[in-house]
Formats: structure tokens, sequence, C-alpha cells
């Protein structure tokens, strides 16, 4: 939401403000009317977006990072233990299938890394019994496959987050845009009324209607609409 939309917002609901205040004023003015209860409702959808595009996916991202730390540090002990059993067992095959790094796995691309996790965790699963001397437990070594499975899933779920923040974002533009132009072109022209028979009530109208310019850095003014 960018400052003219924030500028613009206050002012809808300044004015919504104003009208229910007076409504007795308005309620034998059917048009005005309408246009009233469109404004109520638009500023409505314009507090629901605002919630909805306020929706932040960094604290999902620093999550998943801090869970990510934890799982690789798990695989490379879970890889240095079957690394101590290879050289004790002269298991060539499973000094290759262990054979993975911090440095490794952090350059790799995730979808990479959690394939590898899996394919590090069935390698392990039949020792347990000789990896728990060592200090590694069996719910290390399933952690790979569940934990690999679970982060899979978080990636494609904050795109989902964002794709609707980011629709929120133009929707919100879009009504907010849309409202302010009924109010300009339609209630604008139906208050000229009571210009001459309730100057006013008209003068406190064009109060609510004045655009607070909050600009960032500047003390705020009243400006004329844009």
């Amino acid at each position: 939401m960018n400052r003219n939309q924030m500028n613009l917002s206050e002012m809808l609901r300044t004015l919504e403000e104003f009208l229910t205040k007076n409504l007795s004023s308005f309620e034998n003015k059917q048009a005005i009317m309408s246009v009233i209860n469109e404004l109520k409702t638009k500023n409505a959808e314009i507090e629901s977006l605002k919630l909805s595009q306020s929706v932040s996916t960094q604290a999902d991202y620093e999550i998943k990072d801090s869970d990510e730390e934890v799982l690789i540090a798990t695989a490379v002990k879970v890889s240095d233990g079957l690394k101590v059993i290879a050289a004790t067992t002269n298991n060539a095959r499973l000094k290759i299938d262990a054979k993975i790094s911090q440095w490794d796995l952090s350059r790799m691309r995730k979808d990479n890394m959690y394939v590898r996790l899996k394919q590090l965790n069935v390698a392990a699963l039949p020792y347990g019994d000789q990896l728990e001397p060592l200090g590694i437990t069996k719910s290390e070594v399933d952690s790979l496959d569940v934990e690999s499975t679970r982060l899979l899933k978080v990636k494609p779920e904050i795109n989902i987050i964002q794709g609707k923040t980011t629709k929120a974002t133009n929707d919100l533009g879009e009504t907010i845009t849309y409202i302010n132009g009924v109010v300009r072109e339609k209630l604008d022209l139906l208050m000229l009324e009571f210009k001459l028979l309730n100057p006013s009530l008209y003068s406190e109208y064009l109060i609510a209607r004045k655009v607070n310019n909050r600009a960032a850095g500047h003390s705020s003014k009243d400006t004329k609409e844009k």
C-alpha cells in the first residue's frame, strides 16, 4: 500500500464517519444514500484487503532456514557415523553413500539437497544398531526423510501466501481507486445541493473530503485531492 493509497484510504474512512454522523440529513436522498452504502461496503473491503496484503512470509522463511540448518547438521553427523562404519568394515559402497559435507549440501539446489538427504537416510537405515553407539539415534536418521519431506512442501506454501498477498495488494489499489472515483464523480455533485440549502453541513463535508497528505519524512498538511 503506497503513501497515496494510505492518504485516500484515511480520507474515505473520515468521510464515512461524517456521513454516518449526519445520516438523518441524507435519509430522504436516495442517490446519496446509495453512494453512502457503497462507500461503507468498499471501506470494509479495503480494511479486509489491508490485512491480507500485510501478511509477511519473512518469519516462514526464517523458520525454514533454521530447520534446514538443523537438518544439515544432522545429515553431517549421520554421514560421519557411516564413514566410521565404512572404514571399520572396509565397505567401499557405504563409503560412497556416506560421502557428504555441509559445504556440499549448502551449495545444492534445495530440491536436490532434500533428495540427497533422503538417499542418506536409505543408506543409514540398515546400520541403526551400529550408529547408536556412536551417538546417532534412530530419530535422527529418520528425520533425514521426514524433515526433507516436510520442508519440500514449505516453499510452495510460502509461494501461495505471497501470491495471495500480491493479489490483495492489486485489489486494494483498484478498490481505493474505484470508490474514490465514485465519491468524486457522484457524491461531490450530489452534495452541491447542500451548498445552497445547508452551507454549514457542506463545509463540514469539504473538510471530511480533504486528503491529508502524510508524505514520509515531511510534516502532514491538507492538500487538494489529486
